[in-house]
C-alpha cells in the first residue's frame, strides 16, 4: 500500500453572481482544454489557504481571500493517475483585473446559472450548481 499521494487546490473566485472559469492549456497532462477555476499543488510548508492564494495570484493575477471549503475530493491526476486529495475554496476576489498565466488560453466571468455549457470536471459542476 501507498501512503504518498498529493494535495490539490482549487480556487472559485466569486464576483457578485459570477465566478471566474479559465480554459485549460491544451498542452496540460491533466483535462486539457477544460474550465476550471484556478488551481494547484500545495507546496510543502504551505497551508492549504495559502496554496489557493498563491495558485490565484500566479494563474489570474488577483488577490484573493478564501472565505470557506466547498469541497474536499479524492481523484487521480494526469496520465500518471497519482493519487490525489482536493480541497475546493469559495475566494473572495480583489478588484483587480485577470491577468492569465500561460497555463490557461481564456478567462471568463460566468453567471453562475449559466456554467452547464462548459465542459469540466463532473465534481466542479455540482459544486457551481449548489453556489447557484
Amino acid at each position: 500500500m501507498n501512503a504518498k499521494f498529493g494535495v490539490h487546490v482549487s480556487a472559485v473566485i466569486r464576483r457578485d453572481d459570477t465566478v471566474l472559469l479559465l480554459k485549460r492549456s491544451l498542452d496540460k497532462s491533466h483535462l486539457p482544454g477544460y474550465w476550471d477555476p484556478c488551481s494547484g499543488r500545495v507546496e510543502s510548508g504551505e497551508t492549504p489557504e495559502q496554496a489557493a492564494i498563491r495558485e490565484a495570484r500566479e494563474e489570474t493575477g488577483l488577490t484573493v481571500a478564501p472565505l470557506r471549503v466547498l469541497d474536499t475530493f479524492h481523484f487521480y491526476y494526469g496520465p500518471e493517475r497519482e493519487e490525489c486529495i482536493g480541497m475546493t475554496f469559495l475566494c473572495r476576489p480583489d478588484d483587480g483585473e485577470v491577468v492569465l498565466s500561460a497555463e490557461h488560453t481564456e478567462a471568463r466571468w460566468v453567471k453562475l446559472s449559466e456554467t452547464d455549457g462548459y465542459e469540466m470536471a463532473d465534481g466542479l459542476k455540482e459544486v457551481l450548481n449548489a453556489l447557484a
